[in-house]
C-alpha cells in the first residue's frame, strides 16, 4: 500500500503539541512487532515524545488490525479499537522483511535508529540480534517475547493465556472454591510491553554512559509476570510459611474488612487498616449493635471467622446507598473508601476531565472517537504547562511508505514503485 493522500503525516502533525519538554524527543524507534506487548511499549515510547516507525506486513499488517472492537461491530483493519490504542501517534511502512530485499531496506532503516523493538514475527534469534547490533552500534535491539530468546523454551510461542498460566500469574485469579481463570484485557502482555519501554530507555542511557554502544535486550513475558506478580507468594513458599492461592474479591489474610461489597448502582471497595478506620465504617452504617459484641473485637479473627457473616451486615446498608453516596461518606469520615468505576464513569470522571486523559482521536475513515491518552503532563519549553492536547490517531496501513522510503531513505520514486509491485512494501 502507498502513502495516503495529504503527506506523510496527515491529519497527525497539525495535532502535535507546541514546544514540549518530550524527554525523548531526539530518538528514533523502529517497530517490527504485533499485538500488545512490542506495540505497547512503542506506545509509551511515543508518549515520552519518541518518534516510531511501525513495520508491518504488506496487505495483512499487524494482527490486532483484525481482531478488533470494531465500530458498530463491522471488521475494518482501519477501524480496529485495539490497533488504535495500541499505535496511535506511530507511523506505518509495509515490508516484507522475509525477503532479501526486505531485510535489506529494513537494516537500512536500522541504520538511523536507535531502538528496535521486536517479537516473535520479526524472527531473528539472541544470536542474529548480536550481529545485528555488532554491526550497528548506536543501536539498542529490545525482544519482547512470550518464552524469550535463550534458554529451553526460547523456541515456544505463546499466547497471552499461555504465558500467564506459564508465568504463575493465572493461579492467583479467580474464587479460591473454583478454577484460575485467565488474567482480563492482555494484563500479562500489556506488563511484559511496560517492561520492554522500560529497558529500551535504560539501554539508551547505558549507551550514553559508561557502555558507549547499543546492546541486546531480552524480555520475556513470563519471566516479567513470574517477577513482578507472583514475587511475594514465591517469598512465602521459599520461606515455607504459606502457600498463597487466590481468593476472590476479600483478602485472604490480615485485618477485617479488606474487600469489595455491592451497593444499589455496582461495587464499593473498602479497607479499614486501623481501628479509627474500623469505628469511622461503623459510624458510617449507624453504629450497629453488633459492632460491641465481643466476637467483632479482633479483626484478624473477623477476617478469618466472620468475614461472610459481616460481608452480609455491612452490605445490607450498602444496598441502600449508590457508590457515590458511599464515597461521600467515606470522604466525611477520612476513610480511604474508593466506589469501583465503570468504564462509562471513567470517561467523565472529574479528575481525569481535568487532567485530559480521555481527548477526541479520528479513525482513518473520519470517524471522530474519544480515547485515552498520555499519562504524562509536560511543560512547554518557556515552563508553562501544557493543556491538553488531541490524541494523535493510528496510522493506515502503509500510510508514510513514501515518507519512509523516499523520504528517509531517498529511494527514487522508480525504486519505490518496483518495490511495491513486488510486494515487497
Amino acid at each position: 500500500m502507498t502513502a495516503a493522500a495529504g503527506g506523510p503525516d496527515a491529519g497527525q502533525r497539525s495535532a502535535e503539541p507546541s514546544g514540549p519538554r518530550r524527554p525523548l524527543g531526539h530518538l528514533r524507534v523502529i517497530e517490527v512487532a504485533e499485538m500488545v506487548p512490542g506495540p505497547y511499549a512503542g506506545r509509551l515510547l511515543v508518549d515520552l515524545g519518541a518518534q516510531v516507525t511501525k513495520v508491518e506486513r504488506p496487505r495483512s499488517g499487524d494482527a490486532s488490525r483484525h481482531i478488533g472492537p470494531f465500530p458498530d461491530d463491522s471488521p475494518d483493519p482501519e477501524a480496529s479499537g485495539l490497533y488504535a490504542y495500541l499505535n496511535r501517534g506511530k507511523r506505518s511502512a509495509t515490508l516484507e522483511w522475509s525477503t532479501p530485499s526486505g531485510r535489506d531496506l529494513l537494516r537500512r532503516l536500522l541504520a538511523d535508529a536507535d531502538i528496535l523493538l521486536a517479537d516473535e514475527s520479526l524472527g531473528l534469534s539472541y544470536e542474529e540480534l548480536g550481529e545485528l547490533v555488532a554491526a550497528l552500534p548506536q543501536l539498542v535491539a529490545v525482544s519482547v517475547t512470550s518464552f524469550g530468546l535463550v534458554g529451553p523454551r526460547a523456541h515456544w510461542r505463546g499466547s497471552h493465556a499461555a504465558a500467564c498460566a506459564y508465568g504463575g500469574l493465572t493461579l492467583y485469579i479467580g474464587e479460591q472454591e473454583r478454577e484460575p481463570i485467565s488474567p482480563p484485557h492482555q494484563l500479562g502482555a500489556f506488563q511484559g510491553g511496560l517492561a520492554a519501554a522500560n529497558a529500551a530507555i535504560l539501554a539508551v542511557l547505558a549507551r550514553g554512559g559508561q557502555h558507549g554502544r547499543g546492546q541486546v535486550v531480552d524480555i520475556a513475558v513470563t519471566d516479567v509476570l513470574s517477577s513482578i506478580h507472583t514475587g511475594n507468594a514465591a517469598t512465602h513458599w521459599v520461606f515455607g510459611s504459606r502457600s498463597w492461592m487466590r481468593h476472590g474479591r476479600r483478602a485472604a489474610a490480615g485485618l477485617y474488612p479488606n474487600t469489595m461489597l455491592r451497593c444499589n448502582d455496582g461495587w464499593f471497595r473498602i479497607q479499614a487498616m486501623s481501628r479509627k478506620e474500623w469505628r469511622g465504617l461503623l459510624d458510617m452504617i449507624g453504629n450497629p449493635a453488633w459492632g460491641d459484641e465481643e466476637r467483632f473485637q479482633d479483626r484478624i479473627k473477623m477476617q478469618e471467622l466472620y468475614a461472610d457473616e459481616l460481608d452480609e451486615k455491612i452490605e445490607g446498608f450498602f444496598l441502600q446507598h449508590s457508590k457515590q453516596e458511599l464515597f461521600e461518606m467515606s470522604q466525611e469520615r477520612e476513610l480511604p473508601f474508593a466506589p469501583v468505576r465503570e468504564m462509562h464513569e471513567m470517561g467523565t470522571e472529574e479528575q481525569l476531565e481535568h487532567r485530559g486523559l480521555f481527548g477526541p482521536t479520528m479513525f482513518a475513515d473520519g470517524r471522530e472517537v474519544r480515547m485515552a491518552g498520555s499519562p504524562y503532563e509536560w511543560e512547554r519549553s518557556d515552563g508553562t504547562q501544557l493543556e491538553a492536547q488531541p490524541v494523535r490517531r493510528a496510522p493506515r496501513l502503509g500510510e508514510h511508505n513514501r515518507a519512509v522510503y523516499e523520504e528517509t531513505l531517498g529511494l527514487s520514486r522508480a525504486e519505490f514503485d518496483e518495490l511495491r509491485t513486488s510486494g515487497v512494501i
